[in-house]
Parts: structure tokens; C-alpha cells; sequence
């Protein structure tokens, strides 16, 4: 039973999706219903106000030489102003201009054209050409189903494929959101945030230009661009009134500016926005504003910028798109991811400078607690590390017109002779010669280098940093020193960090100028409220001296007999703990190494063996010799002979041998005398190394107890004993306080800059081992009960007594 030619193709079409396919099987259907032709179905299709039909399918021997054919060509004008269903021309009919779109390659009898419609819509037009015998009424009647399937089959295969592209558009957008809401959330650094919001959603949106315009005040400023836009600047302010986008942002609605055709060239607003191009030079010019698109960005539903979008597209200086509702939707969507990636940097660097006030206040509140000047140094170059990100920090004050290094942050004092500290000094002498505040920066740019002051250059290159600040400390008598901070980061400081470090510069210098008048003056604070008391007092009634006598007396009485636990302070430095080393016990190679750098381990623990292939070779010699010599011992013993005495103390000597040999095998494992930490750097690299007898394998640091050097003043040593109760508070931890005895006084004193003092240590446990070597602090000697008279004014008493006996002792 033969299939009906229409159903088949009815079927075949159905099982084609997409419209391509299906107009190559109309094409291919209709050249089967005419013998010896060829097909070309033509799609109608309307471009710039105009329509033209468009090829979509070919069929048989032809080709085509041009990719559309006018509606207003010759031979199917009358198929559009409704003259005329089906146009027939025989091949005499026609001039080769009339079908100068086709390349034939033999002669034609006659071509036939064929509209299709949908709902008395034309579709397009199905060209046939016959090379036989011209068509007539069966050939067109046998087209009539192909005809009538042709419109429906096409649009409907162009509606699908739309729908599908629109799926896919809308699949591609979601995931460019995606990855737009992932990069922009990638950093929480705002100035980060802001640069890359016009560079990802210009990705996304291609146009010209995209700006990111948020609200500074009661204004917009641009705050980041990405393309080509000469009709701004970034940094520029625009006010409601100046322009479209702070008109725009007034009303809080999108807003799309321009058209296609000449409509855009006639908005006033954009108009007035290209006028900024009138004073561009002709090598900066960019094309101008033709159209434009603006979102709001909400937060909380406050607006706090725009986002706007010029020139829709790659566009050029004759291009009139425009953007539509779709590219308004994407935006807003986009607009919304940026609102919240900019809220979180914004949240970020609200903290950040709220960390830097907190930090800020506590340092200044450390500064103003003190008047002790190498106190009030380590504070300075020490505390703001917290929230500054500088590597060093080092202070110099002013001595008869010379700075002079007096603290750098890590350090308790200053060495002598250290290399580093003599570099960063001969950087504060050049520093000294110089006005102002400076910033030194190491660039990448070599040309930008060049410009770097020699003595800079040369202290980069040793030190390895890259950038320095440094601000003098200067009040209304003078300079009084200066603040340096230095990084291996070019870029280690912002302006929220710049403007702290002017803060706490006038805070330093009023607490130093302080501290330096207070060593010049010394009890001024004690005798000038003495001096008052004195007058007041004589201006009071008898009664009153009366009643202050029986007071003091009061009181003299509870500083003869009412006794006070007595302290002595100082400065407190925790000293190198104890070290041990593990050597080599002969020469031989490493074979293995069983611990690294900073693991912690327990007395007797293996920490690595020697190659003791050759030990263990002597050990069995030596024990051969040994079974050899009691072989010989009891053959003779056996036999009764003389000889006996000589094999016994040979048997004896092997006997030491094997005891030698054995021991030197049980040294090639290398054990830890001690708990502690392994304190060597890339031990674990050590293996196969060879080490004569004596080398250092291994050094094993004991944190089980440190020992704490406490200053104790030259005028307070007489009172410490060993055994007296010591509690000593660390700078790195504030609110702990660790407790121990006096162990030993130095019988040496030591120069310093409060004076001569002499070491008491303390042992404290550090079974956590937080304790490290260079940490200072303060602590306190208990010395034992005192009448309060005594603890308190012991100083005081000495003092004075020295400075009398200084005019009359002898």
C-alpha cells in the first residue's frame, strides 16, 4: 500500500525541528512533484523598513548569486500588490537581469513562482524552475499541498527555535549572574569592588562605556569606568539638574535614553552630555552618546548609586542601538548583585576603621598612662601593630639638632653594633636633614625607581623593604623626633592607615615632650601640691590645725606600726632558655631523621641513627673474638695447662671489647637528653649528611621553664634574697601574671639608661611554652612586711638623704 506523497511529507516535516530542515524538505518535496527542476524556497523577511526574500533552502541543479531578491523585482512584484497567486514565465518571457539571482547551469523551460502563507499572511515564496517542459496546471496543482504545508510547517519551526534561543538566553544570563555575584564576592577590599563591577557587567552587557556613579553627599560621584566614554571623568560630581544620570537617580526609577534611527541625535539630554566631546582632542575623542542605560543601586531600600550603560553593542561612530526592555531587566538584575557586593565591602571597611578607632584609643590611653620615656617609646613603635600593617617601626629623638635611634618595634633595646640597626640608622641621619613628611615607595618601573633618593635606593636594596613613612615629631618649641614605619609591601598603607598615623604622631609628641620635662624635674609633681597644702593650711582656724595635728598624728602612727607588704619593681626580660645539643659521637653519615623543626619531644626520644654498618661489623668481630677466647680458656682449663692464665685475661679483654663496640652501636641512635622542642632548622633535610665527631646534629630547646631577668635598681638590691616570692605581667599578655621565685642576683651590675641595676632571676614554668626568649614586661619582688612608713617612703627618705649628704657628708 503506497503512502500518500503529502502525509509523507506532513511526517517528515513533524520529525524535522528546527526551520532549515524543514524548508529543505519542502524544497526537496516540491522539486519531486516537477520532473527535471530545481527549488529555491524563499524566507519573507523585513529589514529597515523594507522587506526582501531572503533563501532558505536549494534544491536540484541550481545555485544562487546573491544571498536575497527584492520584492520589487520584476518577477514577483505582483505576488505583493495582490494582482496575482502564482506567477508562471516561460524562458522567453524573461531578460537574464530578471532572475540575475540564480546561476543555472542549462537551459530552463520556464520558472514558476509560488507564494506560502499562514492566516492569510505571506510567508515566503517557493522559486521553481523547470528544465524540461515548461509547468503547467498539473505541475502547480501537484504543489498545492507543498504550498499549503510550507507556511505553517516554517513559522512554527522558527517560533520553536525562538523559544529555545530564549531559553537558552535566559539560562546563559543566570549564569553570568552567577559568576558576576561570585567575582564581585570574591574580595570584600571596596576599592577591589568598585573597580571590577563596570569591567564584569560591561562583560556581560556589551556596550561602549559602563559607569559606577554612587552618591557622595547629596551628589553623585563616578567612582569607576570601564571603556571608551571622553564625556567623563572619573572623580567627576554631578548634581540633580547637571545632567541625566543625577536627574535620574532623583526619581529612583531605570531609565533608557535613545532610539534607533535619528531619534537619539534630537534627545536634549544627550545632546547636552556630547558637548563634553566639543573640548576633547581629536586623538581622545570617542564616539558619542547615542543612547543610554541607567538602574539604580538599592540598598535597604535606600538608593546609593547608579549604574549606566552607553552605546548598546561594539559600536562605532554611525551606529543607532538602542537598548530595550530585555537589556533594562538584565541590568536591574545585575544592579542588584552589585548593591550587595558593594554593601559587604562597604560593611568591611566600616569595621576596619572602626578597629583602627578602637586600637586607635587604646594606644593613646597606653601613651597618656606613662611618663617614663623608654616605656613610652616601646608603646609607641610596638601597640599600633594590631591594626597597622608595617613590618618595622622605629622612633628617633632629637638631641642637639641630631636624631638619634632610641626604639624599633621587636627589639627591648638597642644593640650595639648590630648591622641592621646601624643601616636603619644611617637612614634617620639622612632622615634628619630632610622637611616634611615622606613616602618612599619601590616601584616595579625601573624609570620610576631612578627618581628615589640615593641613600632610599641603597637602604631597599640591604634591608629588602620596599616602601617607608616618615613623619616628623614636632611641636611649638621644635622637632622632637621622628616616626618611621617600613614594609616589604610598596603598598602597605591607605589613607584611612596614613591618617592614624598622624593622630597617634601629635599624641607621641605631646607625650614624649612630657616625659622629657619630667626627667628634667624630678618630684615637681610631689612638691608643688605640698607647697599649696602649706598655704591652705595656714589660712585654717586653730581648731582645725587641731583637728589636722591629731590627724597627722593618726596617720604617723600608722606608718610606724602598721605594716605593708614591701615589693620591689622592675623591668622584666625573659632570658634564652636553655639549649642542649646533640653531637655526632664519630664520624659516619646520617641514615635517618625522625622528628623536624618544632616538634616537640620527651627525654630518651630517637631523633635520628648514624649508618652503623661498620659498628655493627665491629660488634661482631669483637664478639667472635670473644667466643673464640672462651673456646681457648676452657680447652685449656680442660687439658690443665699453663696457658689457662693468659686466655682468661684474653677472655676478659674481648669481653671490654664486645662492651665497647656494643656501646659505640647504642650512640649511633641519636636520643633527646631532654624534653623540649627541636629548635635545629630543616633537620628533616639532614639525612645522608656526613659528620665528623662532635658535629652538631640536633639542638633541643627545654620550654619547660624559663628564666625572667628582673632590673632590680642599685638602691633596691640590698633587699632581694634569693628564695623571695617574684610575680611578673608580660607585655604580650597583659592580663596573665606568672608567679616564681628568686633564684639567684647577679653579683654584676649592669649600665642602662634609668641607671645602674642588677639582674634577679626568676624561674617560672612554661609547661604551654608561650613564654619566649626578648619578651618584656614589668614585675615584682616581694620582699616581706614593712611598717608602712617605710615601703612608702623609703624613696623619698634615700633621696634626700643622698642629695644632703652630697653638701655635707664626708
Amino acid at each position: 500500500m503506497s503512502i500518500d506523497p503529502t502525509l509523507k511529507l506532513a511526517e517528515s516535516l513533524l520529525s524535522a525541528i528546527d526551520s532549515t530542515a524543514r524548508a529543505r524538505l519542502i524544497a526537496l518535496a516540491a522539486m519531486e512533484s516537477v520532473a527535471e527542476s530545481a527549488c529555491v524556497v524563499h524566507r519573507l523577511v523585513a529589514k529597515d523598513d523594507t522587506h526582501s526574500l531572503v533563501p532558505v533552502a536549494i534544491a536540484g541543479a541550481v545555485s544562487l548569486g546573491e544571498d536575497w531578491l527584492a520584492v520589487e523585482s520584476r518577477v514577483v512584484a505582483a505576488l505583493f500588490h495582490g494582482s496575482e497567486e502564482t506567477l508562471v514565465y516561460a524562458s522567453g518571457e524573461l531578460q537574464r537581469e530578471d532572475y540575475a539571482h540564480l546561476h543555472l547551469s542549462r537551459t530552463f523551460a520556464s520558472i514558476a513562482y509560488l507564494p506560502f502563507f499562514l492566516k492569510a499572511e505571506m510567508v515566503g515564496v517557493i522559486e521553481m524552475v523547470s528544465f524540461a517542459d515548461p509547468i503547467g496546471r498539473a505541475e502547480l496543482e501537484a504543489l498545492t499541498p507543498v504550498v499549503g504545508l510550507a507556511g505553517p510547517a516554517i513559522l512554527r519551526a522558527e517560533e520553536f527555535e525562538r523559544q529555545r534561543q530564549d531559553l537558552l538566553d535566559s539560562v546563559h544570563r543566570m549564569s553570568q549572574l552567577y559568576d558576576l555575584e561570585k567575582s564581585l564576592n570574591a574580595t570584600l577590599e571596596l576599592d577591589q569592588v568598585m573597580g571590577m563591577v563596570p569591567e564584569k557587567t560591561m562583560a556581560m552587557l556589551p556596550c561602549q562605556a559602563m559607569h559606577l556613579w554612587l552618591f557622595d553627599g547629596g551628589v553623585l560621584r563616578l567612582m569607576a569606568t570601564q571603556g571608551l566614554d571622553a564625556t567623563v571623568t572619573s572623580g567627576m560630581m554631578q548634581a540633580p539638574g547637571e545632567g541625566y544620570v543625577a536627574d535620574m537617580a532623583e526619581e529612583g526609577e531605570p531609565l533608557r535614553i535613545g532610539a534607533t534611527g535619528d531619534e537619539a541625535a534630537e534627545d536634549e539630554r544627550l545632546v547636552r552630555r556630547n558637548r563634553a566631546l566639543d573640548g576633547v582632542a581629536e586623538a581622545m575623542r570617542t564616539p558619542p552618546i547615542r543612547s543610554a542605560l541607567m538602574v539604580p543601586l538599592m540598598q535597604d531600600d535606600a538608593e546609593v548609586g547608579v549604574l549606566e550603560a552607553v552605546n548598546k553593542g561594539v559600536v562605532d561612530r554611525t551606529s543607532r542601538s538602542a537598548f530595550d526592555e530585555d537589556d533594562e531587566f538584565f541590568l536591574s538584575a545585575m544592579a542588584g548583585t552589585v548593591s550587595n557586593a558593594l554593601k559587604n565591602a562597604t560593611l568591611m571597611h566600616a569595621e576596619r576603621k572602626l578597629a583602627i578607632l578602637e586600637a586607635l584609643v587604646h594606644v593613646s590611653s597606653e601613651i597618656t598612662s606613662t611618663l617614663r620615656l623608654d616605656r613610652l617609646l616601646q608603646i609607641i613603635v610596638n601597640s599600633p601593630q594590631s591594626v597597622l600593617p608595617y613590618e618595622r617601626c622605629a622612633i628617633a629623638l632629637d638631641h642637639r639638632g641630631t636624631l638619634q635611634l632610641k626604639a624599633v618595634s621587636g627589639m627591648a633595646s638597642i644593640p650595639v653594633g648590630d648591622a641592621q640597626v646601624e643601616q636603619l640608622q644611617a637612614l634617620v641621619r639622612w632622615l634628619s636633614s630632610q622637611t616634611g613628611t615622606m613616602h618612599l615607595r619601590l616601584q616595579e618601573d625601573s624609570a620610576a625607581n631612578a627618581a628615589l633618593p640615593e641613600e632610599v635606593r641603597h637602604h631597599f636594596e640591604v634591608t629588602g623593604e620596599r616602601a617607608l613613612y616618615a613623619l616628623p615629631l614636632i611641636d611649638d618649641q621644635g622637632r622632637v623626633g621622628l616616626l618611621l614605619y617600613e614594609s616589604s609591601n610598596a603598598n602597605f598603607l591607605d589613607l584611612p592607615h596614613t591618617e592614624m598615623i598622624k593622630i597617634l604622631a601629635g599624641q607621641a609628641t605631646v607625650a614624649i615632650r612630657n616625659a622629657l620635662l619630667y626627667r628634667e624635674v624630678p618630684l615637681i609633681g610631689l612638691v608643688e601640691p605640698l607647697m599649696q597644702r602649706k598655704q591652705a593650711l595656714l589660712r585654717t582656724t586653730r581648731s582645725r590645725r587641731l583637728a589636722y595635728g591629731a590627724v597627722a598624728a593618726t596617720v604617723l602612727l600608722v606608718l610606724v606600726f602598721c605594716p605593708l607588704p614591701m615589693r620591689v619593681s622592675g623591668d622584666a626580660v625573659v632570658a634564652p632558655q636553655h639549649l642542649v645539643t646533640i653531637a655526632a659521637p664519630a664520624d659516619g653519615n646520617v641514615s635517618t631523621v625522625r622528628v623536624r623543626e618544632g616538634e616537640r619531644v620527651a627525654a630518651g626520644d630517637l631523633l635520628g641513627t648514624m649508618n652503623d654498618w661498620q659498628w655493627r661489623t665491629d660488634l661482631a668481630a669483637a664478639e667472635a673474638k670473644y667466643r673464640a677466647a672462651q673456646m681457648a680458656m676452657e680447652a685449656s682449663l680442660a687439658h690443665g695447662s699453663a696457658q689457662a692464665g693468659e686466655d682468661r685475661a684474653q677472655v676478659e679483654f674481648e669481653h671490654d671489647e664486645v662492651a665497647r663496640s656494643r656501646s659505640r652501636l647504642e650512640s649511633a641512635q641519636l636520643r633527646s637528653p631532654i624534653a623540649g622542642i627541636v629548635a635545629t632548622p630543616a633537620l628533616q633535610n639532614a639525612a645522608g649528611e656526613h659528620l665528623n665527631a662532635g658535629d652538631m646534629f640536633a639542638q633541643i630547646l627545654d620550654v619547660s621553664s624559663v628564666v625572667v631577668d628582673v632590673a632590680v635598681a642599685q638602691s633596691d638590691v640590698a633587699l632581694v634574697r634569693r628564695g623571695d616570692h617574684a610575680a611578673v605581667k608580660l607585655d604580650s599578655y597583659p592580663q596573665r601574671s606568672w608567679h616564681g621565685a628568686v633564684e639567684v642576683v647577679s653579683p654584676e651590675a649592669q649600665a642602662s639608661e634609668e641607671g645602674r641595676t642588677f639582674a634577679a632571676r626568676v624561674s617560672l614554668p612554661n609547661s604551654n611554652a608561650i613564654l619566649r626568649a626578648g619578651m618584656t614586661g614589668r614585675a615584682k619582688i616581694f620582699i616581706g612586711y614593712r611598717p608602712a612608713g617605710y615601703v612608702l617612703l623609703r624613696k623619698p627618705a634615700l633621696w634626700l638623704w643622698q642629695f644632703v649628704w652630697n653638701w655635707i657628708g664626708w
